[in-house]
């Protein structure tokens, strides 16, 4: 059974799509946050490696959070213990 060209490349379709996928879930996920998104989105849209950066992206802190509470502590005189 011999494979033709078109055949090769519509076996790498639904891997595409599920990178595309996973790309604007990790744009997202990045945004809200406060990680780099364009660095983000690159490493969520790579095969194999994306299920990992889902995955850190999902456990993550969110940093913009962390920001305006330590800036809720600074104006109330309090020092930020959780760093």
């Amino acid at each position: 059974m011999e494979t033709t060209p078109e055949a090769t490349l519509m076996s790498f379709v639904p891997l595409l799509l599920m990178s595309l996928v996973f790309g604007i879930v990790g744009h997202y996920l990045a945004k809200d946050k406060g990680r780099p998104v364009f660095r983000w989105t690159i490493l969520c849209i790579v095969p194999f490696v994306n299920i990992y950066c889902l995955a850190y992206l999902i456990g993550c802190t969110n940093l913009r959070l962390e920001a305006k509470i330590d800036a809720i502590l600074k104006a109330q005189g309090q020092k930020a213990d959780f760093q």
